[in-house]
């Protein structure tokens, strides 16, 4: 067969999967089942199966078989590859087409990804391989395999149709969670959850039943063991899910409650909780710390308890949460987004949207003394709220070192060794100033 392999012509054909079970989990990759069915004669068979993804992992592949025993596993990854072909033909007369130039003949000396070197006339000439339109040669390829392909020695007592389960696992798969919140007043909005679910493989899966696992497994790596993750307990499943939830050992799982078919380089949505009534507490926050000075807009944060009474008591996977408010003529606009960690039932987690363009702090160091043994500040903090809505503020402060707080306008709460909270409302157009001293002393 004379093959010739032009360079600037690329095919490529995607196999496909019918009826299989994926479960995909956070680290990339899946858990792949796939049901099989063959028509084998009695006592020994041979069977190929090359519906697999490029990305499998190597190790994992095993078969389960109803009356039949599996006496070998083999596993053919040696797919045909123009390089590893004319490394072969090294010494061997091969055939180069330089752009506008004419075709030469001659022994194939060296190639790699970037030159070929060949023996022609009386000497060797080398080409960058982005310099040639193409090189062939008229060695036949005999029996080219063009994927990667399992094949089992089996036995069976029985002729007849063999049913069982393929079972492996496949890197280039994963899902992520992005949640919305349309916020329709300052404290109430609605919250949807979609799972995205990303099929980076090179093979299509059709009528597939797909599994969502959120946690991070343990698995073993080149430099020891990996930590594990636990993902947040078990919650009961409430009516607003459009999937079914239940637990994997210390993990989740989201069965999806259709077939779907996910093509090669495909990515799909589906929802998973919601639309739902959620409360929430939104607070802008201006932090600083000892000696700093500046004026800035404050911080706009989210405050989302995860509980019953909030609209909310399930598990919410890690992902992405995108805000989004009405503006005066109705419309959705995009106000923020920020990573959201797993909240586990009865807890909170705080989202940050951005700065608030009409709630503005400004932060000076009124007097500073420092002696030998003992460091002394005055600290003032002006808030002003230009909006036409009361607004809630928290001042944070940090200090460290072995401190004490005097002469504070405004009460304050300790929140930890070194840092304290001034939480204050602020009226509509109000313009209020906090002040304090911190005083550290050391030997």
């Amino acid at each position: 067969m004379n093959l010739r392999i032009i360079l600037f012509l690329c095919c490529v054909i995607f196999a496909q999967s019918g009826d299989a079970t994926l479960t995909i989990y956070k680290d990339g990759t899946a858990l792949i089942k796939q049901p099989i069915i063959w028509i084998v004669s009695k006592g020994k068979s041979v069977i190929n199966w090359d519906k697999l993804p490029a990305s499998i992992q190597r190790d994992t592949p095993f078969l389960n078989l109803d009356g039949a025993t599996v006496i070998s596993q083999r596993f053919n990854d040696k797919v045909f590859s123009s390089m590893n072909y004319f490394m072969d033909l090294k010494g061997q007369k091969i055939s180069l087409k330089p752009n506008g130039g004419k075709m030469i003949t001659g022994l194939l000396m060296e190639i790699n990804q970037k030159s070929v070197s060949i023996s022609y006339r009386n000497g060797v000439y080398t080409f960058n391989r982005g310099e040639l339109e193409y090189m062939s040669s008229l060695n036949k390829v005999s029996n080219p395999v063009f994927k990667p392909y399992l094949s089992w020695d089996i036995q069976t007592s029985k002729a007849g149709n063999l049913k069982g389960e393929l079972v492996y696992k496949s890197k280039n798969f994963s899902w992520s969670t992005v949640y919305r919140i349309k916020m329709t007043d300052e404290i109430h909005g609605e919250l949807i959850a979609d799972a995205v679910i990303d099929n980076a493989s090179d093979l299509d899966f059709t009528s597939a039943r797909l599994q969502l696992v959120e946690g991070n497994l343990n698995k073993l790596s080149r430099k020891g063991r990996t930590t594990l993750k636990s993902a947040a307990m078990a919650t009961r499943v409430t009516a607003e899910q459009a999937m079914n939830r239940e637990e994997l050992g210390d993990y989740h799982i989201y069965p999806l409650k259709d077939a779907h078919n996910l093509q090669a380089k495909e990515s799909i949505t589906v929802r998973m909780y919601g639309p739902l009534n959620v409360k929430y507490k939104k607070t802008y926050v201006f932090e600083n710390s000892e000696r700093r000075q500046k004026e800035e807009p404050l911080e706009v944060k989210i405050t989302l308890k995860n509980t019953e009474s909030n609209g909310l008591g399930i598990p919410l996977p890690d992902g992405k949460i995108e805000l989004y408010t009405y503006s005066s003529k109705g419309g959705l606009e995009y106000i923020g987004a920020d990573k959201m960690g797993q909240v586990p039932k009865g807890q909170s987690t705080e989202i940050t949207s951005g700065r608030a363009f009409d709630v503005v702090g400004n932060r000076k160091v009124l007097n500073y003394d420092r002696q030998r043994k003992s460091e002394e500040a005055v600290i003032e903090i002006k808030v002003t709220n230009a909006r036409s809505e009361n607004v809630d503020v928290l001042l944070i402060e940090h200090i460290n070192g072995d401190w004490i707080i005097k002469d504070e306008s405004l009460d304050y709460l300790k929140k930890d060794a070194s840092t304290i909270h001034f939480p204050l409302i602020l009226n509509a157009g109000e313009t209020k100033n906090v002040y304090y001293t911190y005083r550290k002393e050391w030997k």
